[in-house]
């Protein structure tokens, strides 16, 4: 179509060009934008954004799209600056008959990115490539470049893709500088380019993007681009989509629950439904009206005749911090290089402006939890005069079709604002009425506790046990507030820690939270390693700062640590007779001053032998863990939280009729305490005991002397040794 050595020169000079590229674009990305939009005036169905980032520094970026491509005319209409496509005699060239941009000079776009670019286009009049190469060595300032017809351009991996297409262009542009952008700004580039557009939610047309950071990726692995929009984090939406294939699917189908942080709720949580609301018809009232009465007729919607429609959605965020929002929907993203508060304004499908919010003059906290796209095309106008500011990237704000927008969305957004405002109003409400319900159940539960420690005193008269009850509970009332934090502390020693275990992990697998029990042989737990206090300070924090039931697993190796040694003075210090509870491996390791006056159970039985017997499956249910899951539900019932279920102990018939039905004493166990029993103690038990039973150092010792001593009399007395 062209041949080898044609040239189209620029209108401009090399000097203007590189003066109006810097003040059209900030930076690469806005550059890279407008070569999209080329595309999809185009007609594209798809365009592929190639970067080479590997030398940031001589990076590669290449468009190519599959749209109408280029006739010989249209080269020439290229290098025309200021060329005004929608004003043109014919369209036949444009496959979209209301393009994007309207001034001719997007093409600046790849002169800002690079001196040096191939320009490859299939167009059904035939194919050509061009090159231009302004760099310094080549052109100069005051000359025009000029695109210059080559039969060979630079190769990349997308070639074989270019191969294929049979219309499209092709744009590859050198010796790019992207240094400064760091992988989270590169790694951005894709949400940035899809929010420059508003493509409809059909499959086509579609903006792929790849960027190679390694030379071990060498084939093309292209991946869609697409918004970052949390609308699962939104707590309220108002909208207006005539079109509807423009609306997002997350705003078509139904809104589902989402949480908010509200510290002293139920796991510090408020549940919302989300509501999503028609953007009103009529006008609303706003200071901005007065201004532009003369020009705006709002009841039939027009200004100066030219009918005007707002459409697009506008939300309100129901929290902005990362780690919560994220949990509402994985999409949310708040950093340097993308912010959430925002109202995007698009005109013809393409963004227009993203500093709306920030011109309508609100303050307040939830001001920052809005974001909407909106579209506007009165802005853009053919018959109206243009208004976009010199870099392309915003509007006059003096002009009177801004100030009708700002009268138009400030009242949605200040109801907005509104309802959130009184969502959390609703929040603190519920936050003071739970601290309340909170408060009585402490007392409550305080008060039970109370009578069942002055029951246990019968040397005290009842009618004195009465008077403290009814004393000390009135003071609880009146002055001071009780723990309302409940937990269990597992204390032993290390060398016991499958009994331990067997116990955490069996009252986690009932519904107990990890952080409900304190239990320091945990699997991968780091908790007291990373502590930057003693082990001590750890153990009587966990003690003292919380309603905390002790559970003592009693052993010689019990009495052999001093930290265990420490757990249980600290829990007779601080605690009643009735409030620890034991499981201990025989009699005589129990600790003197930790006999409660109850019986007390052993595991150790026969032989030396630890099994799990009827009588050591009824102790660990009605002695251990339903007396555990008894004080976490009242610290449950006091956060408002579902309770844990307790075991049931096993009732077992005589032997006469367990053998008639041909059954032993284990088929009535409980199946969760003989699965975890099975899965973390029985294997343990053969080299526990072994290190149970065997001599101490101290025993060794005295045992080695004696050889030594026997050895010694055999040799002085000539003997044989033993």
């Amino acid at each position: 179509m062209a041949a080898v050595n044609d040239e189209a020169s620029f209108t401009f000079s090399w000097l203007a060009l590189k003066l109006l590229g810097r003040g059209l674009y900030s930076n690469p990305w806005s550059a890279l934008s407008e070569l999209v939009a080329n595309g999809l005036d185009a007609g594209a169905t798809e365009v592929y954004v190639y970067v080479d980032a590997r030398d940031k520094s001589n990076a590669i970026v290449e468009v190519i799209d599959n749209g109408g491509g280029m006739s010989r005319h249209d080269i020439d209409t290229y290098v025309k600056v200021g060329y005004d496509k929608r004003k043109a005699e014919s369209h036949n060239n444009i496959a979209d008959a209301t393009p994007k941009g309207r001034k001719g000079i997007g093409k600046l776009a790849a002169l800002f990115l690079s001196p040096h670019f191939y320009l490859s286009t299939r167009h059904v009049e035939g194919a050509s490539s061009w090159e231009l190469d302004a760099r310094e060595a080549e052109v100069d300032l005051d000359a025009h470049p000029s695109l210059v017809a080559v039969d060979a351009t630079y190769s990349t991996p997308n070639d074989t893709m270019w191969a294929r297409l049979d219309t499209g262009t092709r744009l590859t542009m050198l010796s790019v500088d992207l240094t400064g952008y760091g992988t989270q700004a590169v790694n951005a580039l894709g949400t940035r380019l899809a929010n420059q557009f508003l493509l409809p939610v059909s499959a086509t047309p579609r903006i792929l993007l790849w960027v190679q950071t390694s030379s071990a990726q060498s084939e093309p692995a292209y991946e869609p681009v697409g918004k970052s929009i949390a609308f699962g984090n939104l707590a309220e939406v108002v909208m207006n989509f005539p079109d509807s294939s423009l609306q997002p699917v997350e705003l078509a189908s139904s809104a589902q629950d989402l949480q908010i942080p509200a510290k002293g709720l139920p796991g510090d949580i408020y549940t919302h439904t989300p509501r999503r609301s028609l953007m009103r018809a009529e006008p609303e009232q706003d200071e901005a009206w007065a201004e532009i009465a003369d020009d705006v007729d709002p009841e039939n919607r027009t200004y100066l005749g030219v009918h005007y429609r707002l459409t697009g959605w506008i939300g309100v965020h129901a929290t902005i911090d990362n780690d919560s929002a994220q949990a509402n929907d994985a999409r949310f993203t708040k950093n340097r290089y993308y912010n959430p508060a925002q109202l995007r304004v698009y005109v013809r499908g393409k963004l227009a402006s993203d500093h709306l919010l920030s011109q309508l003059g609100l303050t307040g906290t939830y001001v920052n939890y809005i974001e909407g796209e909106i579209t506007f095309d009165l802005l853009d106008e053919d018959s109206l005069p243009d208004i976009a500011t010199s870099n392309r990237q915003d509007f006059d704000e003096t002009d009177k079709r801004v100030t009708l927008l700002r009268a138009l969305v400030r009242p949605l957004v200040r109801y907005l604002i509104q309802e959130r405002n009184k969502l959390a109003s609703l929040i603190s409400t519920e936050v003071g009425r739970e601290k309340e319900r909170r408060e009585t159940a402490s007392k409550r539960h305080f008060a039970e506790q109370l009578h069942a420690d002055l029951e246990q005193h019968e040397e005290i008269p009842q009618s004195t046990r009465d008077e403290l009850q009814m004393v000390i509970t009135n003071k609880i009332q009146g002055d001071v507030t009780p723990k309302q934090s409940y937990r269990v502390f597992i204390s032993h020693a290390r060398t016991d820690r499958a009994f331990a275990v067997f116990i955490d992990e069996l009252l986690r697998a009932r519904g107990a939270k990890q952080e409900e029990i304190f239990f320091t042989s945990r699997t991968g737990a780091t908790d007291v390693l990373l502590d930057a206090q003693a082990l001590s300070e750890v153990v009587k924090r966990n003690i003292t700062d919380d309603n905390t039931l002790i559970f003592y697993m009693t052993s010689k190796n019990f009495l052999a640590s001093q930290f265990c040694l420490f757990e249980g003075g600290a829990g007779w210090a601080t605690r009643s007779v009735s409030e620890y509870l034991k499981l201990n491996v025989e009699y005589g390791t129990i600790p003197g001053w930790l006999t409660n006056g109850r019986g007390e159970a052993v595991l150790l039985g026969a032989n030396n032998t630890i099994e799990l017997t009827p009588e050591v499956h009824n102790y660990l249910v009605d002695g251990v863990l339903n007396p555990m899951i008894a004080h976490l539900n009242r610290g449950r019932d006091i956060a408002g939280e579902q309770s844990i279920p307790s075991f049931t102990s096993a009732e077992f018939p005589t032997a006469v009729e367990m053998a008639k039905e041909s059954k032993t004493p284990q088929d009535y166990y409980d199946p969760a305490i003989v699965e975890h029993w099975e899965a973390v103690v029985q294997g343990e038990l053969a080299g526990y005991l072994e290190q149970y039973f065997a001599p101490s150092n101290e025993a060794k010792r005295i045992k080695e002397l004696e050889v030594e001593n026997t050895q010694l009399r055999a040799l002085l007395e000539n003997q044989p040794a033993p």
